[in-house]
């Protein structure tokens, strides 16, 4: 038996996918069910039971947990609920990964680097700027002080099929083709700390990639953190290209905007995942490039949109 938490999330929700895929049914998803007691992406998956996850009970036979439920909003400041929600829960879903022998992979994120541009998986690069970024390095500090096989993945910029949830958290990509769509137009921040207009880079990896490093990771043994993503910055301005490019749009309507002055000193003007460990583990797939990704993610959206 196989659990995944955050099933009628984004992540969550795709690995438990790739697992009906590989022919594997015998999962227990597990989500917030008083926020999403019907969750109509589910209704596309074949497990065996969807619980609330407060429900830990009678967990039994489990051979490996996929933790992905979380509190994503960088923008929340109530660092209890936060703790409570990314920490202190998360040490209650490993508790049964040790209970029941099983391995435990689990999302961290690269927020936890702050504005270093060197983002190696070690201490001195960890810089964390909010109570999110907070509670996952703190949860990486515990798992990492634990005698017990277990895998953080620091996400990188995560976007495909199945974030439409996410809200205000939803990659750029998801909120880019939505203006579009709306006003056939991109907005995108002028450039600040000497970038140009739309320049500012980001490690952009598409979904279908983040599923098959966390199966890899199922079918190994490590204690350890990775990070997740392409190992190539691209700038705002090529996912908004892309964009352009998938409708055919010769005008390319950018509107440049100014960034909040509030924002300035804090922004990541530019982030790209170290990506040696992870190949030194093994992992040798061949990453979607960015506009192979926006291609294939935007064909979704049409397709579930029609």
């Amino acid at each position: 038996m196989i659990i995944v938490t955050g099933a009628a999330g984004f992540i969550g929700y795709n690995i438990a996918k790739r697992l009906n895929l590989m022919g594997i049914e015998d999962l227990i998803l597990i989500d917030d069910k008083k926020k999403y007691p019907n969750p109509k992406n589910l209704n596309n998956l074949r497990f065996k039971e969807y619980r609330h996850f407060l429900n830990l009970e009678n967990l039994n036979n489990i051979s490996c947990i996929f933790h992905q439920g979380a509190c994503s909003d960088t923008m929340e400041y109530d660092k209890k609920f936060m703790m409570d929600t990314n920490f202190e829960y998360s040490k209650k879903i490993f508790s049964v990964a040790i209970k029941n022998s099983a391995k435990f992979i689990y999302a961290s994120s690269a927020s936890v680097y702050g504005l270093n541009k060197n983002s190696e998986e070690v201490e001195e690069n960890e810089s964390p700027l909010n109570v999110y970024a907070e509670s996952k390095l703190l949860f990486d500090k515990y798992i990492m002080n634990q005698n017990y096989p277990a895998v953080g993945l620091r996400y990188f910029n995560v976007y495909g099929r199945g974030e439409e949830n996410k809200g205000k958290m939803a990659s750029m990509a998801y909120k880019m083709n939505n203006e579009y769509l709306k006003d056939k137009k991109i907005s995108l921040f002028k450039g600040t700390d000497g970038y140009n207009d739309g320049e500012q880079m980001r490690d952009f990896i598409y979904i279908d990639d983040v599923v098959s490093i966390n199966i890899f990771f199922m079918e190994k043994s490590f204690h350890d953190i990775y990070n997740v993503g392409t190992g190539k910055a691209e700038t705002f301005n090529t996912i908004a290209e892309n964009i352009f490019k998938f409708y055919s749009d010769q005008h390319r309507n950018f509107n440049y905007i100014d960034m909040p002055s509030y924002l300035v000193p804090k922004y990541q003007n530019f982030t790209q995942a170290n990506i040696n460990k992870l190949l030194k583990a093994g992992y040798n797939y061949e990453f979607f490039g960015i506009g192979e990704g926006i291609e294939a993610y935007l064909n979704d959206l049409k397709t579930s949109s029609a």
